[in-house]
Order: C-alpha cells, then sequence, then structure tokens
C-alpha cells in the first residue's frame, strides 16, 4: 500500500511541476493558439499540422505532423487496437475538408526531446481527447504515437 502511495504522490508532482493544470497564456507567446506558456512552438507546429489537414481534408499535410513508423491507438469494445498511422491518413482524405477545432494544448511532461501532450479536439460532430507523444529530431518535432479517446 505505502508504495501505491508514493506512485501516486509522484504523479501528483510531476503533474504539478511540469504544468498538467491550466496555465494562464503567457504574455509573450506569440502563436495563435490558445496555449499556455510552456508549450514549446514546435509543439504547436506539430499538432497545428494534425489539425489543418482534418480541416482541410488533405493527409499530405497531416502526414507532415507524424514520424514515418508513428501509430495510432485507441480502445474499442474493451480491447486495445494500435494501427500504422497510415490509417489516419486514409481516414483524413475519406472524409475530406471537415470544421475542426482544438482546445488548449497540456503538456503531461516534457524534455529537450521528448514530450507527452494532450488536447480536446472535435472534427466535424465528433469529440475527442487526443494524447500525443512527440519527439525532437533533426527536422524538428514530430508525433511518433497517437493514442484518442471518443468523447
Amino acid at each position: 500500500m505505502k508504495m501505491k502511495f508514493f506512485a501516486v504522490l509522484g504523479c501528483v508532482a510531476l503533474m504539478a511541476t511540469v504544468g498538467i493544470a491550466d496555465e494562464p497564456k503567457s504574455a509573450t507567446c506569440k502563436c495563435a493558439c490558445p496555449c499556455s506558456s510552456s508549450v514549446d512552438k514546435g509543439i504547436v507546429a506539430a499538432v497545428d499540422l494534425y489539425i489543418e489537414g482534418g480541416r482541410k481534408g488533405d493527409s499530405k499535410i497531416t502526414r507532415k505532423a507524424f514520424a514515418p513508423n508513428a501509430t495510432m491507438s485507441w480502445s474499442e469494445k474493451g480491447k486495445s487496437v494500435t494501427v500504422p498511422i497510415q490509417a489516419l491518413y486514409d481516414y483524413v482524405d475519406k472524409s475530406g475538408a471537415q470544421t475542426v477545432t482544438r482546445g488548449e494544448i497540456k503538456v503531461g511532461a516534457q524534455t529537450a526531446t521528448t514530450a507527452i501532450v494532450s488536447v480536446d479536439t472535435q472534427f466535424g460532430a465528433v469529440k475527442f481527447t487526443d494524447m500525443f507523444a512527440l519527439v525532437c529530431d533533426g527536422d524538428g518535432w514530430k508525433i511518433v504515437a497517437k493514442v484518442y479517446h471518443v468523447k
């Protein structure tokens, strides 16, 4: 029992440290999005490519946000499902242009080269909580995994 308590306490401390809770928008933030000051602009740019691809129904735009071997995962009928990111590209192209919105990007954890973020999105009438694992390399931030929940 003690071990679980320390694990929970550690998670709470981590959440407070990295800013999972809503933060006020920074006066120096230059992005055209609702974001906290702790979100790297490159991360925002990657998420916004994902959003823009959906908005225009163009997977060529969406593809720019993701690493070539990225995956997408969700839970369906009590089972986890993981597919290559190509499934998302196919969905974007099949769906065509649609109204897409996104909320604040919240950082779960971030280092100089890795990040875990979440964001509430809406594609057409469907609302999601999207979570992304990103890696920064010589080409900037790329999403290596997308995990989502349909609200």
